[in-house]
């Protein structure tokens, strides 16, 4: 149990900053199913999702209070600091996920705790980029930089559906959820900018290409959410009212914008694992590809509401069980990774152990009692070479 010990604290030590994209995942591939009228299947991945937004709240938390330097570095990082945004992300699919099963209560206390969260992060990662980053941007720019744009959009969500659980504070709502839709829109037109500039006028090798590239379409993917669930507000106020038809507009577009992205970025994933033959393996970036098929399958169905779309309910579920497939595919990968890798240290820690008695019975010496990476050297401390636990 040893050897599965030191694994575990060498996992949360090296925890990778976007883990709560699988909450995320999971989560909108369950509003999906819900509206897809899979029910029993959206109310397993719903508990699935509070599961792991739990557990994952848990680890961050250990890892702050046992590391406290990696944690430190991660934040200070341009490639690695956006991916902090998917807690709130993650929380924000949630409360949309409570509010849509009828809880009054809980949509609020996440909404509060994300909104909190977003102003935190948000104020810090600008003013980190402004004050203290001397990386050029093709070191430093990346897909999970457009997570932020998918958190600000969670809370345009949030904000209109908990009109209909708060109708007297619609007003302050409606304004609200407006304004991070639109502030959404114009922080995606800034970043897909610098992505598009990165992609064709600077060297792209496959490595370069991770799965949080697919954040360009999935942004785009809960900008249609969100402006669909804006234009569905219980009681619009007469904000509201006056910029339908220029929200109406822009959602289109938007949605039309994420679905141009889809061949391209399958273009992507064919050079990387195809031709440059880069090896597909389990890593918890690929819930960046999950969050924006779910989110594609949700706005698509959620674009019938619009006028002349009709239509597209013929296809809505078919986006929804491509979705949950690729999550399943993603979840294996995630349980097989962690499987193999706890194999991995008990083994290795077995077999240096047998090897150890096996010297030190040759040598007529009394076996060690603990394994030899677990003895320090003279003057120094000691230190485990644990296996990662993905």
């Amino acid at each position: 149990m040893r050897a599965v010990r030191h694994a575990w604290l060498e996992w949360v030590r090296t925890l990778y900053p976007g883990y709560f994209a699988c909450v995320m995942a999971t989560g909108i591939v369950s509003v999906a199913l819900l509206l897809a009228k899979a029910l029993a299947l959206s109310l397993a991945l719903w508990a699935l999702a509070g599961a792991l937004l739990l557990f994952l709240a848990v680890i961050y938390a250990l890892r702050l209070l046992r590391f406290p330097r990696e944690m430190r570095r991660d934040f200070h990082d341009p490639a690695t600091a956006f991916g902090f945004f998917t807690f709130i992300a993650a929380v924000g699919v949630l409360a949309t996920r409570f509010a849509l099963g009828g809880w009054a209560i809980v949509p609020d206390v996440l909404t509060i705790i994300a909104a909190i969260a977003w102003f935190i992060l948000t104020y810090w990662t600008f003013a980190m980029l402004l004050i203290t980053n001397e990386r050029p941007i093709d070191q430093a720019i990346n897909g999970s930089w457009l997570i932020a744009i998918v958190a600000t959009e969670s809370l345009a969500i949030t904000w209109a559906l908990v009109t209909k659980i708060e109708p007297g504070q619609r007003a302050m709502l409606q304004l609200l959820s407006y304004t991070f839709w639109t502030f959404g829109v114009l922080l995606y037109l800034i970043f897909i900018a610098l992505i598009m500039y990165r992609f064709f006028f600077l060297r792209v090798r496959p490595d370069d290409l991770k799965p949080p590239y697919w954040i360009n379409m999935g942004a785009m993917a809960i900008t249609t959410v969100a402006g669909v669930r804006l234009l569905d507000v219980a009681q619009p106020t007469t904000l509201i009212v006056t910029l339908r038809p220029y929200i109406e507009g822009f959602t289109v577009m938007m949605w039309a914008w994420g679905t141009w992205w889809i061949p391209l970025l399958i273009i992507i994933g064919v050079w990387k694992y195809g031709f440059a033959r880069e090896p597909l393996r389990y890593h918890p970036s690929l819930w960046s590809v999950v969050f924006p098929l779910g989110m594609y399958a949700t706005a698509v169905q959620l674009l019938t509401h619009i006028p002349g779309l009709e239509f597209l309910v013929a296809i809505g579920p078919a986006c929804t069980w491509v979705a949950f497939a690729v999550w399943a595919l993603v979840a294996l990968g995630w349980l097989w990774s962690t499987f193999s890798a706890t194999r991995h240290a008990l083994s290795g820690r077995a077999d240096a152990a047998k090897a150890a008695s096996a010297g030190a019975l040759a040598s007529g010496a009394t076996p060690p009692t603990s394994y030899p990476s677990e003895q320090p050297e003279a003057g120094q401390t000691r230190r485990g070479a644990p296996s990662r636990i993905p």
